[in-house]
């Protein structure tokens, strides 16, 4: 009897262990499948993401707002567990991630590269605050905001009392800063709103454009670097933390400046072509200012930027740190 247990613990301790089965994470996005930044970044991110895991983590994919439609809710997605990643806009959270509204004051970036490599060196530095609780797989920003309107627009004059969409509290002040009147509406509303006259422009970047059709219900588009809007691919710490070594060196790997960099060929090249192709549309008008009109814009708009250096005791610190890294990209570093 005690020759056939040694033999089945033999036996047991011979046998082949069964393969541990993935940890799974659900990235969450309200964009539709097919969007520029989901189709194209996020979703062959993921599958590279879970490929070099080997087995330890496999992302999935919730385009669409399939775990939640609103996109000021996304991160609320996380941190109640039924996302674990999501693409979303730290503007979004009003209060929380004050450090990154340096992106949304006019003319400090113009592409998606500047200030998503700007904001991740930032990070990797440890110079913003409010992310303590979070993993960012990404922090970055888009292009340039322009502006797109159902009415045509040569000057500062122009959009007094007009009713602006921005997507944030500091864009909101840049609108008022030039005499409109701003209002917040989700991503999807933007369209359906310029189409009924709800409002009559938006403040956005191509890729928007591109994603939610804005062209197709706005004739007119003002070419100037309005801002930006900082974005973010987050996770809880917490549930980084308990990944086993293998996922996190496979997350590690592929996020960070390699995601930065990742993101903004994809940005950057479709903001590009979709402006471009909205410029040769019949029904389009896209409008880029020569210097002197833009030094118009550009005094219309500083003292924003003087009080927002001004409104808290790190502003100053914040912007300085990210104008320098933002002419350390220009310069090729």
């Amino acid at each position: 009897m005690r020759a056939l247990v040694v033999a089945l613990f033999a036996c047991a301790a011979a046998a082949p262990v069964a393969a541990q089965q993935p940890v799974k994470l659900k990235f969450a996005s309200f964009e539709p499948p097919q969007a520029p930044i989901t189709g194209k970044v996020f979703t062959p991110w993921a599958q590279d993401v879970s490929k070099a895991s080997n087995g330890a983590l496999e992302i999935e994919m919730f385009p669409g707002g399939q775990l939640g439609r609103n996109p000021l809710q996304q991160l609320k997605l996380v941190e109640d567990g039924i996302a674990d990643l999501t693409w979303t806009v730290p503007g979004y959270t009003p209060g929380r991630f004050d450090d990154v509204e340096v992106t949304e004051l006019p003319f400090l970036v113009r592409s998606a590269r500047e200030g998503s490599l700007a904001l991740t060196r930032m990070h990797q530095k440890g110079q913003l605050a409010g992310f303590g609780e979070l993993k960012l797989l990404l922090i970055g920003t888009v292009p340039a905001n322009n502006i797109h309107s159902t009415f045509p627009i040569a000057s500062v004059a122009d959009l007094k009392g007009k009713r602006i969409r921005t997507g944030s509290a500091q864009l909101a002040k840049l609108v008022e800063s030039l005499g409109a009147a701003p209002v917040q509406l989700g991503a999807p509303q933007v369209a359906e709103s310029l189409s009924k006259g709800v409002i009559d422009g938006s403040l956005n970047e191509w890729n928007f454009v591109a994603t939610f059709k804005l062209d197709q219900v706005a004739s007119y588009h003002f070419a100037l670097p309005m801002g930006t809007v900082a974005v973010m691919v987050p996770m809880l710490k917490s549930k980084y933390d308990a990944l086993p070594p293998a996922a996190k060196a496979a997350l590690d790997r592929y996020s960070g400046e390699a995601l930065a960099v990742r993101f903004v060929e994809v940005v950057d090249g479709v903001n590009d072509a979709t402006r471009d192709r909205v410029a040769k549309s019949a029904k389009n008008k896209v409008v880029v200012p020569d210097a002197a009109a833009e030094e118009q814009w550009r005094k219309a708009t500083q003292a924003l930027a003087d009080n927002w250096r001004k409104a808290r005791p790190r502003n100053d610190a914040v912007y300085t740190a990210f104008t320098q890294e933002v002419a350390a990209v220009r310069g090729g570093k």
